[in-house]
């Protein structure tokens, strides 16, 4: 069962609401699928829900009071669906008589979608689009569950054994002490979840990415842009970048495309013959453990594409800082944080390579 937040004031588009719910929910009994609704009518009923309840999705009547006795305003309902778009990271949808009124800050936003209030059918529209993310609200929901596992694990394990150390400390307030556990959590979470052991699972390309980038306003190491003479990614240490202490950003070129890429894909079909899958195999895993020439990494697919990616070490520029930050709309992804470290620890290796002198082999017999 997914539960919706429904947000409104008006008894009769409760109702109305109630049963397009229940006409979705008769039609999908036999899929095992079902929405239950939690009420809310204020704005205050909708700031308590954020902060106590579970809920999946959202509905808000754009129009809400402000207060018991507050005139309705389209206002509240633009800040509480941005709110609750930041604190929960659920799909929304905004019923309004007029979409004019619907906040800059939401408009294409892809997790929210906008209905006509004046719509006859406009709960059932609502209640279809929501029905549409189901998908999306159940994984969503499976791994907020693996996440609070793993913070119980964590906390029990690493942060309940030192909080008198923590308690203990100097100099730092609550909101200080706050985000340093916070920090904590999140990092060893990670850490957990992506080590390998009992339950773990192989990582998906589209981990090694993230798009947009995290850091949105500044250039940061991993991050790939997109030039007039193609790809390029930036490999200048992260302190200096966080900084902005260097006058120049460090970027590798990055190839597009691997000879035999497509036919080793096709190869792992089910019309491929156990010899050409076992070429496959080995041809990938080579590629994933970075058995290449020490000049090279690889990279798979970026989102949406189909070339894996080459990064080309002895292909270096170096872009002024400034002039790297005006371009960051031509950023395409940026590499994630467990991929990075070991595209900067090869590179390392490879620009700190001290060679010798040739040796005259003419002269090994003498």
């Amino acid at each position: 069962m997914r539960r919706i937040l429904f947000a409104e004031d008006d008894e009769g588009s409760r109702d109305r609401m109630e049963t397009a719910v229940g006409d979705w929910n008769e039609a999908e009994k036999a899929n095992g699928r079902a929405f239950a609704i939690e009420p809310v009518t204020s704005e205050a009923e909708v700031k308590f829900a954020l902060e106590n309840r579970k809920f999946d999705c959202a509905l808000f009547d754009l129009r809400l009071p402000r207060g018991a006795a507050g005139k309705p305003s389209p206002a509240v309902g633009n800040t509480l669906a941005l709110a609750t778009m930041r604190k929960r990271g659920v799909p929304v949808a905004l019923v309004t008589a007029n979409q004019a009124e619907v906040s800059d800050e939401l408009r294409g936003i892809e997790l929210i979608k906008q209905f006509d209030k004046g719509d006859a059918n406009v709960y059932k529209s609502v209640v279809d689009w929501l029905g549409d993310q189901w998908a999306m609200m159940e994984v969503l929901a499976e791994a907020k569950a693996e996440i609070e596992a793993s913070a119980a694990d964590v906390f029990l394990k690493r942060l309940w054994p030192q909080w008198g150390q923590y308690a203990a400390l100097n100099k730092v307030d609550s909101a200080q002490l706050s985000k340093m556990v916070a920090r904590q959590y999140v990092s060893h979470m990670a850490e957990l979840l992506g080590a390998d052991g009992e339950g773990s699972i192989s990582w998906h390309p589209f981990e090694a990415y993230v798009k947009p980038a995290v850091y949105d306003k500044r250039a940061h190491t991993g991050d790939i842009f997109r030039f007039d003479d193609g790809l390029w990614i930036v490999l200048s240490p992260q302190c200096d970048m966080a900084t902005a202490k260097i006058p120049n950003a460090l970027l590798c070129k990055t190839s597009e495309g691997i000879t035999e890429w497509a036919e080793m894909l096709a190869a792992t079909g089910d019309g491929a013959s156990n010899k050409e899958k076992a070429k496959a195999t080995k041809f990938f895993a080579s590629l994933t453990n970075q058995n290449r020439s020490v000049s090279q990494h690889f990279l798979p697919p970026l989102p949406g594409e189909k070339k894996p990616l080459l990064v080309e070490f002895g292909q270096l520029r170096s872009i002024p800082l400034g002039d790297l930050q005006a371009a960051l709309d031509k950023r395409l992804a940026s590499l994630a944080a467990s991929f990075l470290s070991n595209l900067v620890q090869r590179f390392g290796a490879y620009i700190s390579r001290a060679g010798q002198p040739n040796l005259d082999v003419a002269h090994f017999d003498a």
